[in-house]
């Protein structure tokens, strides 16, 4: 339920969106202050006076019956003068239209139903009795619970930025660091009461809004001078051995199409305007073998490209025949843009730096050179070829000079230096690998240096821009401005193209159609700026500001009290791709097609992730089971625990609730599955079991991520047990029974115990001779005020102990070396030995862990915690999934989607 302050707040609000459509709107200057004035508008009195009688009607007598169990049973602690916990229900009337009294209610019928309450030193009701209290609660909260009631929604963080780069096609649009965070609410950063708007955060967004108008209609640049730069050897890189300098020159020595392992490029050239340039190319061969030319190839490298990016990759700007064994020079005009830079490579060199290649050039090398043959063998085999090969030190320099040793040895051995040894079949194996290309082949460049054939580079000049061009920059914010407007601006006049881009690109940023007296409140703001005497595109770049700052492209679920097909679509869309609605959504929203149940189920299962990147997948699951605090986590150095373990473990929550969506996986499958995705090395080294047709020996294949059949009925799979959700239960020292336990209760069960009371300490004083955190425990919670949490936290927490900190698993306490007792009993009496007889349990009992996972997934979609009604559906749509279906994950979401639960604002 609202409460009379949320109305009056929500109707403040929505009024002021109806008398001021471009809501929050900046002023022309970008303060933040002035983008959200508010109209000041008060509620009058006769409505308050109409709340207020509503409320009043809201109150109904406590029954008979019910009041005298109360009276008997709840009184002695719960009466308006000793009020424990809070809790008075020492009263005659029930307010229901007040929010705590719905709240106390609901958790008195809970406590009831679950025998909780009274203590269990106190007199017990009957079950009689308890179906009294729990017949009249069930159907008073029932017709005073109303579905609905979600608070207007902000875009949290990830919304946001997957909003931005959709409307605007800036696919690589990043938040910068420092943006304030969404806070946390009911375990997810996109519920409604948690998405508060704070100064800091209206700040952010007004500067992410100049940032986004700034790439459509960026400032314009000072007109660009034409200058000369120039480039001599010292000026080139050198990257591992694919160049280098001697004698004045830089020499290159091979081809590949890897630019750090055939390239050179300026240091200090950067083209800072998009134009066309001149280029001078000063050139000369260096040993030639023969009169063909070699090929000097200039290209247009990205400065910010990586030196791994392959050199065709770049526009190819001039090929350039060098015959001259004196330097020589080539001028030629070429387009450059922006941020990029020369790049150099001979094409045709004699040398290739690939593996396969290399290879069949060292091999023909030796045929010809026994010698040449001998001194690699015993250089690259120092110690023998059982002994296997060593090339680290043989890299560039270093390796050249071990290799010339040997060939100018005249006691070199030749005795295996024969195409048919086995010595010689091993080193072109080498050549034709990683080894040879990183190594080998970087100690041969410098043969080439020594000896030639080279290609020499004596100096680079470039000149200009002698002519402005639009650049790859430009071009693009074109099209951006295009795509705004569905169109070129050609010969409209700048109000009716703004017009025209208002009423196109409104209505996706809004989610929603929008009025042509909105489009005219925004169209008015450029025109006063424009007749102020600024310019077009800075009139533009206002209009974007405004509309990224307004509240209805901030928020979700402003317009309407019951929810239309544009609210649907957009919920709908949010819940499952984190971002606004595609256009086969908005066309159904417009035509009024989304709403009927097999439509929005088909558009459902469209939706639905089809890859673990998904980022609902990521999103969800990281929140539900709090994976995503595994980067903090550091677990101890004794564990073993590496970064790409971490990855990978939260990689197997993430496949393994893939495939419960896509093969529509039983519920009982999250619990006890017969499917696991990790790969053998983890399999092995953390839950201790081998992968039947791995081999160890294997390299890469037993690092691989797979799909790995389970038995069930062990204590391996499922999320019990789970790598990630150990780590995420733990601190990475150590394990916590107390915390693993009510953690369990919360994401697993749907049971979460309240706080525990504030008169109570952490630890009580008498925990002397106690040598096990069960002995710990056992003397903490001696208290009866503990002990009605704790013997629902205690059982499942200490059956998770065999699971360290990082999912091992374990026998004894890893101080004292006592065995690990994880046995308990569940508050139904029934006795567990260990995790299997827990997962047992669950399965027997999986609608508890199904009602548990589908409140999650409304809270997720519908930013509210569901009210006792909505539990309520929620409860009949798991029964029905069961009985009535295939207990499938993918038709529960799906009939979730379906409810009127999610279909209710």
């Amino acid at each position: 339920m609202i409460s009379l302050r949320q109305n009056c707040t929500l109707y403040n609000h929505r009024l002021y969106r109806v008398q001021c459509p471009v809501a929050m709107v900046s002023s022309r200057r970008s303060s933040t202050s002035g983008h959200f004035r508010r109209c000041g508008w008060k509620p009058p009195l006769l409505f308050l006076i109409f709340l207020a009688a509503a409320t009043a009607n809201a109150s109904t007598l406590i029954p008979e019956k019910p009041a005298a169990l109360l009276n008997k049973y709840c009184l002695d602690c719960h009466d308006s003068d000793t009020k424990k916990g809070e809790v008075d229900l020492d009263i005659e009337t029930i307010d229901w239209a007040a929010p705590h009294d719905l709240d106390m209610w609901e958790s008195v019928l809970k406590v009831n139903v679950e025998g909780l309450m009274p203590p269990p030193k106190k007199p017990q009701p009957t079950e009689e009795e308890r179906e009294i209290i729990s017949k009249w609660l069930d159907k008073q909260l029932l017709n005073h619970t109303p579905v609905g009631g979600t608070l207007p929604r902000r875009l949290n963080q990830a919304e946001y930025q997957r909003t931005i780069r959709t409307l605007f096609s800036l696919p690589s649009f990043e938040l910068p660091p420092g943006f304030p965070e969404d806070s946390e609410f009911h375990g997810f950063d996109n519920v409604g009461e948690g998405l508060l708007l704070s100064p800091p955060l209206l700040e952010a967004y007004s500067n992410m809004a100049r940032e986004v108008a700034d790439s459509i209609y960026p400032q314009p640049k000072p007109p660009a001078k034409s200058t000369k730069r120039s480039a001599g050897p010292e000026d080139l890189v050198i990257s591992f051995s694919a160049a280098t300098i001697k004698d004045g020159a830089m020499r290159l020595a091979s081809r590949c199409e890897t630019m750090m392992r055939s390239c050179t490029w300026p240091s200090r050239i950067e083209i800072t305007a998009s134009g066309i340039y001149r280029v001078t190319v000063e050139t000369s061969t260096f040993k030639p073998k023969n009169d063909e030319a070699m090929i000097l190839e200039v290209r247009a490298r990205d400065i910010i490209a990586s030196d791994r990016e392959r050199a065709p990759k770049f526009p190819l700007l001039k090929e350039i025949p060098v015959t001259s064994e004196t330097p020589d020079s080539v001028t030629f005009e070429a387009k450059l843009y922006e941020g990029q830079t020369l790049l150099f490579r001979w094409l045709n060199a004699e040398m290739d730096h690939e593996a396969k290649p290399l290879s069949t050039q060292m091999k023909a090398w030796f045929e010809k050179d026994p010698r040449f043959l001998a001194a690699w063998q015993h250089a690259v085999y120092p110690a023998g070829v059982k002994k296997g090969p060593r090339t680290t030190h043989l890299r560039g320099r270093n390796g050249w000079d071990i290799v010339k040793k040997h060939w100018n040895d005249p006691e070199l051995d030749l005795s295996e230096a024969t195409m048919d040894s086995l010595t010689t079949t091993k080193l072109l194996s080498v050549f034709n690998s990683t080894q040879g290309t990183f190594n080998l082949a970087d100690a041969l460049c410098h043969y080439y240096f020594e000896n030639g054939p080279s290609l020499e580079i004596h100096s680079i000049a470039v000149e200009g821009p002698l002519e402005i061009i639009d650049g790859p920059k430009e071009i693009r914010c074109a099209a951006l401005q295009k795509r705004l407007a569905e169109s070129d601006k050609g010969d409209l006049s700048v109000e009716d193209y703004a017009r025209q881009m208002l009423t196109h690109f409104l209505p996706q940023a809004f989610r929603r159609p929008v009025d042509k007296m909105t489009v005219e409140k925004y169209l008015e703001i450029a025109r006063e700026h424009w007749s102020e005497g600024h310019t077009f595109e800075e009139g533009m770049h206002l209009l974007i500001r405004n509309i990224l700052i307004s509240p209805r492209f901030l928020y979700r679920a402003l317009d309407e009290e019951t929810m239309d097909d544009f609210d649907l679509a957009t919920r709908l869309s949010y819940f499952l791709t984190q971002g606004p609605p595609d256009a086969t959504l908005v066309d159904l929203a417009q035509r009024n097609r989304l709403n009927p149940s097999w439509v929005l189920r088909r558009e459902s299962e469209r939706l639905l992730p089809k890859k673990a990147t998904h980022q609902f997948i990521k999103s969800f699951t990281g929140q539900w089971l709090d994976t995503d605090k595994l980067p903090e986590i550091m677990p101890d150095p004794k564990f073993n625990f590496t970064p790409y373990y971490i990855d990978l473990a939260r990689k197997e929550i993430e496949y393994n609730f893939l495939e419960m969506i896509q093969k529509n996986r039983p519920m009982t499958d999250f619990i006890d599955p017969d499917f696991t995705h990790t790969s053998p090395l983890f399999a092995k080294n953390i839950y201790g079991f081998e992968v039947e047709g791995s081999d160890p020996k294997s390299g890469k294949a037993y690092r691989d991520f797979k799909r790995i059949e389970l038995p069930r009925g062990s204590r391996t799979g499922g999320l019990l047990g789970q790598s990630a959700i150990m780590m995420a239960t733990a601190n990475g020292v150590d394990t916590q029974p107390v915390l693993r336990g009510v953690w369990m209760l919360e994401n697993i069960l749907g049971s979460p115990p309240p706080p525990p009371p504030k008169d109570v300490p952490a630890l009580t004083p008498d925990t002397r001779g106690s040598t096990t955190p069960r002995d710990l425990l056992a003397a903490h919670t001696q208290d009866s005020s503990c002990a009605s949490c704790h013997v629902k936290i205690d059982p499942i927490g200490f059956v998770l102990e065999n699971y360290d900190p990082v999912g091992r698993w374990r026998e004894k306490w890893p101080d004292s070396g006592i065995p690990i007792d994880p046995a308990g009993t569940l508050p139904d009496g029934t006795a567990l030995k260990d995790v299997v007889d827990l997962k047992h349990w669950l399965v027997e009992n999986i609608d508890e862990f199904s009602q548990c996972l589908a409140e999650k997934l409304i809270i997720y979609a519908t930013g509210r915690v569901p009210n006792y009604t909505e539990k309520k559906e929620i409860e009949k749509i798991v029964i029905d999934n069961r009985v009535n279906g295939t207990n499938g994950f993918r038709d529960l979401i799906v009939a979730l989607i379906d409810s009127k639960t999610f279909r209710t604002h």
